[in-house]
């Protein structure tokens, strides 16, 4: 059996996002397994640190020019590969790919979304959602981006999904089906915090990175009409235009960009509702966060979020025939009379989103138990 991972990523510590977040606590969850895990990633600095809770890190400037950049991580990514090592690609998909043709090894991914959507919504290239995205014609460059990130994915031995949503997308793009481990993504399951029964310092929480799809200048709008408090934990491209929109709209909103996970903690005590609008989501980390915090959920229906959230069971879900401001509304006026919602999201994350369980999973996956 393998007795050391080596985890490939894109962004890392720092660094924020859900594949930084995710690399940085299953390596440490494996380095207390007594398991050697290196780390390879991109990043801004050098002089960040190199090894964190016996985590060996490999940081490759993301200012050198790309094919450079490209190839210094396929020469890492390749050297001393033996049978001993597991490989996780979480990120740099294409560098995994190119540097397993090279040096002959086989490897798993954990599939993060549809990047080459992501990507062309950033770029503005699109405006099309993901479903949309998938049968449009592409232009040449992203005809080669999809071309090169599908054969990444379908040369791994495994592919790990965190959603069905996820799952079918990775049929669509070629996957064989017997390589595919639909793992959600997990939380630790934490103590249970004090929630006030009679005050909110916010009435409305979100937290997400700040990109066009994550829907937050709804939630702002939503905000001005009614009068309420909101807060908004992330960064991303989209903060200056939110701030901007807050301010001509006299909203309450407080903006507090990155925050620690012991932060994130301490607002979900201090709201009334959490909300993620997403329009697109594979499985959303800081949705089950509140959920295991015990905060009422609001998230969006066709989206991962739906997979996380059972309507009206113990959450609420904007649908088509209910919309956000509908769905909010019932939200707040449910979440000052109920603890029945709150409670049964608890036992649903302990059942499906317990770290310990999922990660065993993901361990057993990649060491080709599974």
């Amino acid at each position: 059996m393998p007795t050391s991972i080596l985890l490939i990523t894109g962004i890392f510590p720092p660094d924020s996002g859900g594949p930084s977040k995710f690399a940085m606590e299953f390596a440490e969850w494996a380095s207390q397994k007594n398991l050697e895990v290196g780390v390879r990633t991109y990043s801004d600095s050098q002089e960040l640190e190199t090894n964190i809770y016996k985590i060996d890190i490999t940081r490759i400037l993301r200012s050198h020019k790309l094919p450079f950049r490209y190839s210094q991580m396929v020469r890492s990514i390749g050297r001393n590969q033996s049978k001993a090592i597991s490989i996780l690609a979480v990120g740099a998909f294409l560098e995994t790919y190119i540097a397993s043709i090279i040096y002959r090894f086989t490897y798993a991914v954990k599939v993060p979304g549809d990047i080459v959507w992501e990507r062309a919504r950033n770029n503005q290239v699109t405006e099309l959602n993901i479903a949309e995205f998938q049968i449009q014609k592409l232009n040449f460059k992203y005809r080669i981006f999809r071309k090169l990130y599908s054969n990444s994915l379908k040369r791994a031995s495994k592919v790990i999904v965190p959603s069905k949503g996820l799952y079918n997308l990775c049929l669509n793009w070629g996957v064989k089906e017997e390589k595919l481990h639909l793992i959600y993504n997990s939380v630790a399951i934490l103590d249970s915090i004090n929630l006030p029964t009679d005050h909110y310092e916010y009435d409305l929480v979100t937290v997400c990175r700040l990109v066009s799809w994550k829907g937050v200048d709804e939630l702002i709008e939503y905000s001005a009409e009614r009068n309420l408090r909101l807060v908004v934990a992330g960064d991303g491209p989209e903060k200056q235009n939110l701030e901007t929109l807050a301010r001509n709209l006299g909203a309450k909103v407080i903006f507090l960009g990155e925050v620690s996970n012991q932060s994130v903690n301490q607002l979900f005590s201090k709201s009334r509702v959490f909300v993620l609008n997403s329009y697109y989501e594979g499985l959303p980390h800081a949705l089950v966060e509140a959920r295991v915090a015990g905060i009422v959920t609001v998230g969006r229906a066709g989206t991962g979020s739906e997979e996380v959230i059972n309507d009206d069971i113990d959450g609420f879900l904007i649908r088509s025939d209910r919309s956000l401001e509908a769905t909010i509304d019932f939200a707040i006026a449910s979440a000052g009379k109920t603890t029945v919602y709150t409670e049964r999201a608890k036992i649903d994350s302990l059942s499906r989103f317990n770290k310990e369980h999922n990660y065993n999973e993901i361990l057993s996956t990649i060491q080709g138990n599974k």
